[in-house]
């Protein structure tokens, strides 16, 4: 049985109130096909999906001192094409779903709005629409996945399970982190800048520097935003947002968010940019961070101002306001963000038929997406700025190396692929 609302989790809760034009909190997975896709099919397969997961069958409501998820009976339809990347999903005006699915030529996008769920999340919501998709054009039963959660343990809120009420953790105070300064696109205005190499040479190149892959991949972003930040910016330290999925850690099948972000700081020193001492700031400031123990303190201190009982009955509008402040606050503290969304597992009977899958997301920063599917590694630059110089400095890291890169970019002042 379904209940008529759901509340948000701990990291959906600030989402709603700091969703701008230029920040949309939404992001886009992809999958491209070696074939034309069937909109006929594709819609039959969406809503057979949606049907396994209609937690995501919901409109964002306001309360009085919450927003809310609340039960809906629109089914999403799939359409070609028809905004810009990672546009605002939700709409106070208009009662709309949360997530919208779309294609062109051969490639599928799933975006969704953070609120209701994170990277593991759209994963599996899109490995399901892909393998029934598929299985509907191939004329085959549909082989097995390798996720099949009760609708419990989907929609569990595991913030929440695994809150213990300890206070012990409280985040240091932060140093405000070196910016990217640029001009900007206008509202609305994302350039997408995709990278697809073989996921077995970079790891190659990972394991030669001593690294595992988003160490290295996160040395390599450290060292091309050095050689682009001004001579006054490199006197405040150079730090990453990295995300951190907590099923890893914490046992749970849940589809909503369940993550937490750490800050790795890099600082500068009259040394250039020594790719060696970029590394080991990375790895030291990971390995000391991914832990157990440190990430339950992360997730108690998290979830601490969600269960204090003055915040429960503060109204909504005071709260919006407090929480965008603490959010552009925030985004001083950190210099961009890059997140390893993981491997796409799909069953072999698929193989021939897809080609990759990309990951990206609407920012006002510039924020980096990792995924990859056998030996395709995709690496996603989103970004607000015109200048694309960390991107090329990036890529040139490997096809220096010999390893080959395959760019594909957009046109943000048309927001068409080109």
């Amino acid at each position: 049985m379904r209940r008529d609302w759901e509340k948000l989790d701990n990291a959906a809760k600030i989402y709603p109130s700091t969703q701008i034009k230029t920040d949309t909190h939404v992001f886009r997975f992809c999958c491209e096909l070696y074939e034309d896709i069937d909109r006929d099919a594709l819609q039959m397969a969406l809503e057979d999906t949606i049907e396994i997961f209609d937690i995501f069958q919901v409109t964002l409501k306001r309360g009085v001192f919450w927003y809310y998820l609340e039960n809906s009976d629109l089914m999403p339809q799939v359409r070609q094409e028809h905004s810009g990347i990672c546009a605002k999903l939700s709409d106070k005006n208009e009662k709309s779903l949360l997530l919208d699915v779309t294609y062109f030529k051969k490639r599928i996008n799933l975006e969704m709005f953070h609120v209701l769920t994170d990277g593991t999340g759209a994963m599996n919501f899109l490995r399901t629409l892909i393998a029934k998709y598929l299985s509907l054009k191939l004329e085959i039963e549909e082989p097995p996945l390798d996720y099949d959660a009760s609708h419990t343990q989907m929609l569990d809120d595991s913030y929440d399970r695994y809150y213990s009420g300890s206070k012990s953790w409280k985040r240091e105070k932060a140093k405000p982190a070196s910016q990217l300064l640029g001009l900007k696109y206008s509202a609305n205005g994302l350039r997408v800048i995709t990278g697809r190499l073989s996921t077995k040479s970079v790891l190659e190149k990972a394991h030669e520097n001593n690294s595992t892959l988003t160490v290295y991949l996160a040395s390599c972003l450290t060292r091309a935003i050095c050689e682009v930040l001004t001579t006054r910016e490199k006197k405040k330290p150079l730090i990453l947002n990295i995300p951190v999925n907590l099923r890893k850690y914490f046992p749970s099948e849940s589809v909503r968010n369940f993550f937490a972000t750490l800050y790795i700081p890099y600082e500068h020193t009259g040394n250039g940019t020594d790719f060696d001492e970029i590394t080991e700031a990375i790895r030291s400031g990971l390995g000391s961070n991914v832990t157990e123990e440190n990430l339950a303190k992360i997730l108690n201190g998290l979830s601490a101002a969600e269960n204090n009982a003055f915040a429960k009955i503060v109204p909504l509008p005071i709260k919006d306001f407090f929480l965008r402040r603490f959010y552009k606050k925030n985004l001083k503290n950190y210099t961009a963000t890059i997140s390893n969304v993981g491997i796409f597992h799909m069953p072999e009977v698929f193989d021939d038929h897809i080609r990759s899958f990309d990951v990206m997301i609407g920012t006002s920063k510039l924020h980096v997406c990792i995924c990859s599917y056998g030996d395709s590694l995709s690496i996603s630059f989103t970004s607000p700025f015109h200048s694309s110089d960390v991107e090329r400095s990036f890529f040139r890291t490997f096809s220096f190396s010999g390893i080959d890169v395959e760019i594909v970019a957009n046109d943000p002042d048309n927001q068409e692929d080109s």
